[in-house]
Formats: C-alpha cells, sequence, structure tokens
C-alpha cells in the first residue's frame, strides 16, 4: 500500500512536489486556498485536491489526513505552514510533518513549535521523503555519506517476480551490492551463483538516489 501524503499548498512548490512525488507512487492529495491552482492540480496530475485551507481541520480532513503517513506544508507563509503541521499532528496525529520554512530565520523556531522536519528547498524536500517514508517492501535503515547513500532493508514478497533465479542473471544497477541474505533465519553471504527465492529478506547497499531503480529491477510493487 502507497505512503499517503498530503501537501499544503499547490502553487508551484507544492505543484511540483505533488507531481515528483506521484512519480515515486506516493498516495498525494493537495490543498490550497486558490482555485486556480486547485483546478490546475487536479486537471494535470488527476489526484485529491480540496480547495479551502489547510491550516484548518476541515480541510484536512477532507484530504484524509486521519489516514496520512506525512503532512507536508509548502505555502508561501510560514506562519501557515506552522499552524497546518501543528493541526495533522494535533487532531489527527499525523506521523509526520514536514514544512518549508521561507525565512531561514524561521528554520529552529518552526522545529522548536512541533513540526519534526523543517526544510527550505524543494529538492531537499524530495530526498527526504524517499529517505524517511517506507517504501512498503524497501525500508532504509542506516544512512550512509551524509544520506547520499544508506544500506536498505529488502523484504521479498510471496510472488517474487525472480524467485529462484541467480543473482548474476538479475541486472541490478551498478550503484547497488546485496551484503546479505536472511532465509529462514540462516544468514548468506551472496555470490554471483546464489538465488534469490520469495521470503527472503535482503540487506542492500545503494546510493539514495538509485533505490527507485532498484525497485524497478527486482520488480517490487509499493
Amino acid at each position: 500500500m502507497a505512503s499517503k501524503v498530503i501537501v499544503i499548498g499547490g502553487g508551484r512548490v507544492g505543484y511540483y512536489l505533488a507531481k515528483a512525488l506521484i512519480e515515486r507512487n506516493f498516495d498525494v492529495a493537495i490543498i490550497d486556498i486558490d482555485k486556480e491552482s486547485c483546478r490546475h492540480a487536479a486537471d494535470s496530475l488527476h489526484i485529491p485536491v480540496i480547495w479551502g485551507d489547510g491550516t484548518t481541520a476541515e480541510a484536512l480532513s477532507k484530504a484524509g489526513a486521519e489516514g496520512a503517513d506525512t503532512v507536508i506544508a509548502v505555502t508561501g507563509r510560514d506562519e501557515n505552514n506552522l499552524i497546518a503541521c501543528q493541526t495533522a499532528k494535533r487532531l489527527f496525529r499525523a506521523k509526520k510533518t514536514i514544512a518549508k520554512a521561507n525565512n531561514p530565520k524561521n528554520v529552529e523556531n518552526i522545529r522548536i513549535l512541533g513540526v519534526d522536519i523543517v526544510i527550505s528547498a524543494t529538492d531537499s524536500i524530495i530526498s527526504l521523503m524517499e529517505r524517511e517514508v517506507d517504501h512498503s517492501a524497501i525500508k532504509e535503515l542506516i544512512p550512509l555519506n551524509d544520506g547520499k547513500a544508506a544500506v536498505y532493508q529488502v523484504e521479498l514478497p510471496e510472488n517474487f517476480h525472480f524467485s529462484g533465479m541467480e543473482l548474476i542473471d538479475i541486472r541490478l544497477p551498478e550503484s547497488c551490492n546485496i551484503i546479505s541474505i536472511t532465509r529462514d533465519g540462516e544468514l548468506i553471504i551472496p555470490r554471483g551463483k546464489t538465488k534469490l527465492i520469495s521470503g527472503d529478506e535482503l540487506l542492500i547497499v545503494s546510493q539514495s538516489g538509485s533505490i527507485g531503480e532498484v525497485r524497478k529491477a527486482l520488480k517490487l510493487k509499493k
């Protein structure tokens, strides 16, 4: 099941953030107070778009905040981003809140007031989402090299597409390496002739930007 993300703010930043998250198979909804921005997002992205004030419980509820994994506020007003995240956390118990700080001087204050993560660049938000949110079968365990790479845990599903195939025949990205396989409680150090079996638990070292390619190479679903 895809992770549910609510983006508050459907302007340029929110629109492209939502688009990037959709491309990564997140379940996304947008809230924006501007009717034209809502119309554009709904027509272009084909996702739920709520016309309303993202700082209010009513708008958050309509967007599905009670079932959201992450709420991201990226409006042009830092105070609105703060209030939206506080409301999502306190009333709807959102698992994680992320706020964009338009003024870098506000970053620490917003964090102190209860927002889980405060950043000021859209690219950083996307990168953060890839690291912070579980990707169903893929979970980050240990970040490496300031987040540029990580050790990931990968659980192969019962209907794993390559079950029974040797690693040498599975074309994984060059930027990743399988370092161990756990099968029925036994630890296996893989070699080229090692087979992958449904139910295996893998530990993989990969560049953070390549984990989506790993998912595709292993044909893992969200």
